[in-house]
């Protein structure tokens, strides 16, 4: 036995999804339903990042996106963190 879904089905759940745009790189993301794509920085005040800046910065933020990174750390009033091994700001 085999389940069979309408079409409309489908094109209803595309409907619904949430696009944001990523806060360092600023490509959209899809946040829901069944896809979260966006990874919450806590220490760089909650903002939130694509799958891509995400996965590509895995051992720390590359040099380009130190202005945007330290910029938000100076609007919301929180401290640089310290630098790791690389001398790059750590991801998380």
């Amino acid at each position: 036995m085999s389940l069979v879904f309408p079409k409309t089905a489908a094109i209803e759940m595309t409907k619904e999804k949430i696009m944001l745009n990523c806060d360092t790189c600023g490509n959209p993301y899809q946040e829901g339903p069944h896809r979260y794509e966006g990874h919450k920085l806590h220490r760089y005040g909650g903002i939130m990042v694509c799958d891509g800046c995400w996965q590509g910065n895995h051992d720390g933020w590359n040099p380009h996106f130190e202005p945007i990174l330290l910029g938000i750390l100076k609007e919301k009033g929180l401290p640089v963190p310290e630098r790791n091994e690389q001398g790059l700001l750590p991801r998380e």
